[in-house]
């Protein structure tokens, strides 16, 4: 939650969040359900699921967007792969929030965004410390098998995701 805080130009005129104190109540209580995991000794090293099932324009996408360049800026070599329900709704939606919102970060100047990836500048880094927008398929779950970044940080989001095959949640 300080990172969202911080990072973010909440309340500042000119722009998109000139009318925003910061995020929502519930987005803040996600951001403390991850703060508490990792400070938690026994839990830290353990993967931590996150789900959050509503209607239409409660900022899931914001905070989906929120959490990502959380995770980018504050771990060299972060590793994040997004998929949605369908591949317009990654390439539409999902993706161009993910860009508008690092965009915003007090970070941006850090990473590259394109159409289908944010990567890091810092030379060298490029190829290890990135997101990657990667449309889910039941004949091609190796893009989500194998995803290794030992003692780095690892973000998996399934944006949609009731719509998204067992197979593929198995294989993440």
């Amino acid at each position: 939650l300080g990172y969202a805080l911080y990072a973010f130009p909440w309340g500042e005129e000119g722009t998109e969040l000139a009318h925003a104190t910061g995020p929502r109540q519930w987005q803040a209580d996600a951001f403390r359900e991850i703060r508490d995991h990792l400070q938690n000794p026994e839990t830290r090293y353990q993967p931590l699921m996150l789900a959050r099932a509503s209607g239409h324009g409660i900022g899931k996408s914001a905070f989906i967007s929120m959490l990502i360049n959380w995770g980018m800026s504050t771990c060299e070599d972060c590793k994040v792969v997004v998929t949605a329900n369908t591949d317009n709704q990654l390439r539409t939606k999902t993706w161009p929030e993910i860009i508008k919102w690092s965009n915003l970060a007090i970070t941006k100047d850090w990473f590259t965004c394109t159409a289908t990836a944010m990567y890091s500048n810092d030379p060298g880094h490029d190829k290890r410390w990135r997101a990657d927008a990667i449309p889910w398929s039941e004949h091609n779950t190796e893009a989500f098998a194998g995803l290794h970044n030992e003692r780095k940080r690892i973000i998996v989001v399934f944006d949609e995701a009731s719509n998204i095959a067992d197979l593929v949640w198995e294989v993440a």
